[in-house]
């Protein structure tokens, strides 16, 4: 059966055509993103392509920084180790601050995207999988109610994610039991005290660390960004 087309902005184009480059490995991870050479190639103009890096740079494909300018998200072993070692304190933190706020709409909102996560496994969908994965998780940091929290947890996090998405591929069965591990989090959320909460969470991304390094690719040379004009 075929699928409606759906209508797409001049921006969106240019952020898939990126984003698509970027797990492609057409674009590798610490590489250069110059923004005239993007445009050249796309043949869009460079406020189109800096837009769509701000939008890229928000699910955490890709960083900027000053007098540097942008490049494809990279971290090595030990900066992953870190991220998560902070990470699993922070984020066990922030779901035991949510147990006090979550409202029964929260509950379904949080199942419906395990739902999402669920179905994405099902068909190898790995980019709808992390959408619907973060979602969760931003979900989460927003019913902590503490908004400095969830600020750092964002900057975090989300470049983690987007790396794992570049350079990693797991088998179906390991994001079918990732998103079994979603819902016994909101059920915990709703039958656990806040100790048991937070040690549940902690014990998770804990051991899912050791898991994605063993995961990832050697790391790529740097280089300039290229891209093929698609759109």
């Amino acid at each position: 059966m075929l699928k409606l087309i759906q209508p797409i902005s001049k921006k969106n184009q240019v952020v898939l055509a990126i984003k698509e480059a970027i797990l492609s490995g057409s674009i590798k991870p610490g590489d250069q993103i110059v923004e005239s050479r993007i445009a050249h190639q796309l043949g869009s103009g460079i406020p189109l392509v800096r837009e769509a890096l701000i939008e890229l740079e928000h699910h955490g494909f890709v960083q900027k920084t000053p007098y540097k300018g942008t490049t494809v998200t990279k971290l090595g072993p030990k900066e992953i180790r870190e991220n998560f070692q902070l990470r699993a304190e922070l984020e066990a933190l922030a779901v035991e601050w949510a147990r006090d706020n979550v409202t029964s709409a929260d509950i379904k909102d949080l199942r419906k995207l395990i739902t999402r996560m669920e179905q994405s496994a099902a068909e190898l969908d790995l980019d709808e999988f992390y959408q619907s994965d973060l979602e969760f998780h931003r979900k989460l940091w927003s019913l902590s109610g503490n908004t400095y929290l969830a600020d750092v947890l964002e900057r975090m996090v989300v470049p983690l994610f987007a790396f794992f998405v570049m350079k990693t591929r797991r088998k179906k069965e390991s994001y079918v039991a990732s998103a079994v591990m979603h819902g016994e989090i909101v059920s915990a959320l709703e039958t656990k005290s806040a100790a048991e909460l937070r040690e549940l969470m902690r014990d998770s991304l804990k051991g899912w660390t050791d898991d994605m390094l063993d995961l990832l690719f050697a790391e790529p040379d740097k280089g300039i960004a290229t891209i093929n004009p698609d759109i």
